[in-house]
């Protein structure tokens, strides 16, 4: 009988530290990934250049980016033009 319950402290004893690993590593998971984070704001801010930008290719230097216009539905052209007074 000691020899089964010195076996069954064990177990728990060694689940216990497993369990307790396995919370240690998800506690530096997070810890490394807010200091990565954190990290990314210790570093200036990189200068930007509208011209050089890869944006810039698909616009017209000095000019700024022209608006989309909306499709018209097929309901808005079918209403009538409006009558000349």
């Amino acid at each position: 009988m000691a020899a089964t319950t010195t076996s069954n402290v064990q177990e728990d004893l060694a689940r216990q530290l497993s369990d307790s690993v396995e919370r240690l590593q998800k506690q530096v998971e997070k810890v490394e990934f807010w200091a990565t984070a954190l990290t990314g704001f210790t570093r200036p801010i990189a200068e930007y250049d509208p011209e050089t930008s890869p944006v810039a290719r698909y616009m017209k230097p000095g000019r700024p980016a022209r608006k989309k216009h909306r499709r018209r539905t097929k309901a808005a052209s079918e209403k009538p033009a409006p009558a000349d007074r």
